[in-house]
């Protein structure tokens, strides 16, 4: 009896799996086994998952049951033959027995056993199996994923008048079959799956927004004897220019910029149009450029950043070391310019009023930030001697027209301006093994935000008040406040703000509450390296090196819309092995009213129309 009740136990082992299967879709399971079982990478380490396209639930799951009885099967055969013959009785399915009476003979077993172990578990099952119908307890619920047939709708717990018999342990504490590698993990509530274009969406039935996108041209066709000829793709060309940033317009939502080597810096008028025809790969919008006629090929624009009212934008170049500063009108007209100390300049911030640019670059082993004014061609400096932004990145945020934010390795500082000079007005409190690599200030809240290497969210109050979220196993990778319109009214007690890390996970935060539990769980099928959210904070887009998801936020159980990269050599850096995943910079950013979504890397700028 042991042995069979032994045989029965072994499908136990599985379980947790199924019910994970059941309770959403595999990209949630392979997070759920990366976040709890520390997993690495479990859509390849699990030798299932690599065989098994996105969203494909009902072919993993039958997958697994043919395999389950094939076990079952080979389990029963290196039984002895008494307790093969008791297994092959109970007719036990993947989740528990057939029958809900066992054989005779294993009653009188079973009730034999009871009695040696005591009375009072005898009288119970005896009265249990007298009872008459309307005498019956309630049926215990049963564990799913609150929908039944496929259908969508949660299904209310109703009191049946029939016992159900289940093999399972059912732990009554939290009613998990087994204990979640997470203790105290409960089973999420059944939700209502209205997410989508419409209610009812399933995961394989998402829009796909590809049809509906055009390639920009990032060769300039117009640079004179030294240009790429025109015939030749942007992509096949040795000399195509590398995209290292790209920015749409604050307030004009057919104005797009970019930046990156090979002299780009420009700015396209892109019109909401359809998909380009049949044969053709690039579009060509009207464009002007944002570098001098002759400079030189060479030339790397390191950092791109337009002033919140959309009227002008500062352009950092990088040409045979030598740095500078120049300031653009939207159309195209040069109106200033900055020389700097050294190069290149990795990052450009306007504050709030734009009557003041921010610049962080190198300076004689350490780093400069220097503060430009262009109403008086005048700039401050501050320098942070052995800081090597090489190995160390800067980040920077405004916290107001006069003080920023800087972070770095294991330091937090707010700077202030002053007539003369950059001076530190406060060091926050930190620990040597920070590695803070991105800062953002949320003007709503007063709340600032840190990433880290170490896949911490650090959440920081105007006194300096240290909150830590152990956010993602592993980098977080980017990070961005949700935004709302003036016009918008937000909950006193929400404000949120979204991380994507290195274990292919999208979570949103609620800032303003003192637990370290994300209110959203999203999950892409590789490392995430953009995070969008539409102006309105509506919508949020998350990017990974080879595919767009679009979730609206508060309704995140399925993806409104999703955007896979077509196949073509302009995606793959060219500094890499072909074979390899890596990739250089990555852009992500949504137009001014949240309908056309940019996504470039490498040598390829995609628009993505999409359609609230």
């Amino acid at each position: 009896m042991a042995v069979a009740r032994e045989f029965l136990d072994s499908d136990r082992v599985n379980f947790l799996i199924w019910r994970y299967l059941l309770e959403g879709n595999y990209r949630e399971t392979a997070a759920k086994f990366q976040k709890e079982w520390h997993v690495k990478e479990p859509h390849r380490e699990f030798p299932f998952a690599r065989h098994v396209k996105g969203h494909a639930l009902v072919s993993l799951i039958n997958r697994g049951l043919v395999y389950c009885a094939l076990e079952r099967q080979h389990a029963r055969n290196q039984l002895p033959p008494d307790a093969a013959a008791e297994a092959e009785a109970l007719q036990v399915g993947v989740f528990g027995p057939l029958n809900l009476q066992p054989p005779s003979k294993l009653l009188e077993e079973e009730e034999a056993d009871d009695d040696a172990e005591g009375e009072e578990i005898e009288i119970p099952r005896k009265r249990s199996q007298q009872l008459e119908p309307e005498e019956l307890p309630a049926k215990r619920p049963r564990l799913t994923n609150g929908y039944e047939n496929g259908t969508g709708v949660p299904v209310p717990a109703v009191p049946s008048t029939a016992a159900e018999a289940t093999p399972m342990d059912i732990d009554q504490n939290d009613n998990h079959a087994y204990p979640s590698p997470l203790e105290g993990e409960r089973a999420p509530t059944p939700v209502a799956r209205t997410d989508g274009p419409e209610q009812g969406t399933q995961v394989d039935k998402v829009e796909e927004l590809s049809p509906e996108t055009t390639f920009i041209r990032l060769v300039d066709d117009a640079r004179g004897p030294d240009a790429t000829p025109p015939s030749a793709s942007a992509a096949s060309s040795e000399n195509a220019p590398i995209l290292l940033q790209c920015e749409w317009n604050p307030t004009n939502p057919s104005i797009l910029a970019a930046a990156g080597t090979d002299a780009l810096a420009r700015v396209w008028t892109v019109p909401r149009a359809t998909a380009p025809e049949s044969g053709q790969d690039h579009v060509a919008p009207p464009v002007h450029s944002l570098v001098d006629p002759d400079t030189p090929r060479t030339t790397t624009v390191t950092a791109l950043s337009w002033t919140s009212d959309g009227a002008a934008i500062a352009v950092a170049t990088d040409s045979r070391s030598h740095a500078a500063i120049s300031v653009w009108s939207v159309d195209g007209n040069h109106l200033y310019g900055f020389e700097v100390a050294e190069s290149p300049v990795l990052k450009l911030a306007w504050n709030p009023s734009n009557t003041a640019l921010l610049a962080i670059s190198p300076d004689k082993g350490g780093a400069l930030v220097t503060v430009f004014n262009p109403g008086t061609s005048s700039s401050i400096a501050h320098s942070l001697p052995g800081v090597d932004i090489g190995s160390t990145p800067l980040d920077a945020t405004w916290i107001s027209d006069t003080e920023f934010l800087l972070c770095g390795g294991d330091a937090l500082l707010c700077l202030r301006c002053t007539e003369s000079a950059v001076v530190q007005a406060k060091r926050f409190e930190t620990k040597e093994d920070d590695s803070f690599t991105q800062v953002l200030f949320d003007w709503r809240s007063k709340l600032a935000a840190t990433s880290s290497e170490k896949g911490t969210l650090d959440l920081w109050d105007e006194s300096g008040q240290r909150r830590s979220i152990s956010a993602h196993q592993g980098t977080v990778t980017t990070m961005a406040w949700q935004p709302l319109l003036p016009s918008q009214t937000a909950a006193d007690d929400e404000r949120l703000i979204a991380t994507g890390g290195d274990d292919c996970a999208i979570l949103i935060w609620n800032a303003r509450i003192p637990e370290s539990k994300a209110k959203c769980f999203l999950t892409m099928d590789s490392p995430i390296v953009r995070l969008a959210f539409t102006p309105d904070g509506a919508f949020i887009a998350g990017a990974t090196a080879s595919q767009v998801l679009i979730w609206k936020v508060g309704s995140s159980t399925v993806p409104r819309a999703s955007w896979s990269r077509p196949v073509h050599p302009g995606w793959l850096s060219p500094k890499a092995n072909l074979e390899s995943d890596e990739e250089d910079e990555h852009c992500l950013c949504w137009d001014a009213n949240g309908q056309k979504l940019a996504y470039g890397s490498n040598s390829r700028l995609a628009i993505i129309n999409f359609s609230r």
